[in-house]
């Protein structure tokens, strides 16, 4: 999708993606990860996600980019949280104590912006990217993370035919694809998620495969 797109579909409030709390494959599982208070955790296409308040309550430096004012402003709005915003020749960063939400294009990123990063948390940047684009997205993910930075990934699955997306199915195959030679690729949990999905039910799915992976960096 075109970022005017995902622009447009957060001004009509389309935003079945967004979830009304903190995710539970977070919370359970960020403890494998063995992070220190300060850390610094990146989150892609972050839209308003409650992850961000509460990583930042847990102590640790959130990062987030996303392409739409009206969700970053409105992350802030309902926390409550005071911000202070500046700006560059590439993004708008807004900053309230340890969270910094960038807005602009993830593509824009270069490395000098996350030297400190130490953990991605993608919930729902990859499944919103293409197939045709997905090689690319990846790809800079590499080149402006730290080497060795682990990842807590959250997919989903799904026959194609069947919906046409996004969000976009990634089988496993595909992550090992696109990360197999950085990294040491877990799948932690799997779940047909179908019955809490009932209106993609309705569109025809069949299946709806959730799959959580802890990608550990090779330490080379």
């Amino acid at each position: 999708m075109h970022p005017d797109q995902w622009r447009d579909r957060w001004k009509q409030n389309r935003i079945g993606f967004h979830e009304p709390s903190v995710n539970l494959y977070l919370f359970r599982y960020l403890p494998l990860f063995n992070l220190d208070p300060g850390d610094t955790i990146f989150l892609p296409l972050c839209g308003k996600a409650h992850d961000i308040a509460w990583l930042a309550q847990q102590g640790f430096k959130v990062v987030g980019i996303e392409i739409s004012e009206i969700a970053i402003e409105s992350f802030f709005s309902e926390h409550s949280l005071k911000y202070q915003q500046s700006e560059s020749d590439r993004f708008i960063l807004r900053r309230s104590d340890n969270i910094s939400l960038i807005q602009g294009d993830y593509f824009e990123l270069q490395a000098q912006d996350l030297s400190d990063c130490k953990m991605v948390y993608d919930r729902a940047a990859l499944i919103a990217i293409d197939a045709a684009n997905r090689d690319r997205y990846c790809a800079h993910m590499l080149s402006i993370i730290p080497q060795c930075t682990d990842q807590l990934l959250i997919t989903l699955d799904y026959d194609q035919a069947q919906m046409k997306g996004p969000p976009y199915a990634v089988p496993e195959t595909e992550i090992g694809h696109y990360y197999e030679a950085e990294y040491s690729i877990n799948r932690l949990e799997q779940n047909d998620v179908l019955d809490e999905r009932p209106r993609w039910r309705e569109q025809g799915l069949t299946v709806l495969n959730e799959s959580v992976y802890r990608l550990d960096g090779k330490k080379l």
